[in-house]
């Protein structure tokens, strides 16, 4: 690649959209996953039909836009449904990625809450993983989506298997606190400059 790509990943309500901010900002081209892999879901027609063909045809007729939370519905209770799902999508989403690295020169970041179990881990060149105490980052949850502890705390055990699948990338991942006490921006600037200057793997963030 011509390009240097950075995955940005972290728990439910650790800021990954605020670091993603914060780099649009600055001028750089950030990848976001989720609306991307949805954006794909309802234009792509080998996405809808594949869908069709080995979830659901009530999902989508292979044409029309998948109804989408029928399809979450569906592979919630059904794990090789979801298994299936994260194939299809997955496997599109990095393609996608990947055409969008062909327009950039410099650094390219993507935004991801399964950076690992997608696969977009082996394409990243470094690893920004922001961190939050769980207190923090329940209270940004529920003053975002208002939701209950409880909901909170299903969301947060869903994500239990992404941790574990990013502790094989430890080598190229640097943390970010997104804790109120550590200065974001003087993070991400620090770690920027490291890129540009040629660090590979990012620079430590340890301080304040």
């Amino acid at each position: 690649m011509a390009f240097k790509l950075i995955g940005i990943c972290g728990g439910i309500g650790s800021g990954k959209s605020v670091v993603s901010r914060v780099l649009r900002l600055t001028g750089y081209e950030v990848y976001d996953c989720d609306v991307c892999a949805r954006l794909l879901m309802e234009s792509d027609s080998g996405i809808k039909c594949r869908i069709r063909d080995e979830i659901s045809t009530e999902v989508t007729d292979g044409v029309s836009v998948p109804d989408r939370r029928l399809l979450a519905s569906i592979v919630f209770a059904n794990e090789e449904k979801r298994r299936i799902l994260n194939s299809i999508v997955h496997s599109e989403v990095r393609r996608d990625v990947a055409l969008h690295g062909e327009h950039v020169r410099g650094l390219m970041f993507v935004e991801a809450a399964v950076l690992a179990e997608s696969g977009l881990a082996d394409m990243c060149d470094a690893i920004w993983l922001v961190e939050a105490p769980l207190s923090r980052r329940q209270e940004r949850v529920t003053q975002r989506d208002n939701c209950t502890q409880d909901a909170f705390s299903a969301r947060v055990k869903s994500q239990k298997q992404e941790e574990e699948l990013l502790k094989r990338y430890r080598g190229k991942t640097v943390e970010i606190y997104n804790d109120g006490q550590h200065s974001l921006l003087q993070q991400i600037t620090h770690l920027l400059d490291g890129l540009k200057g040629g660090a590979d793997k990012g620079v430590s963030s340890n301080w304040i």
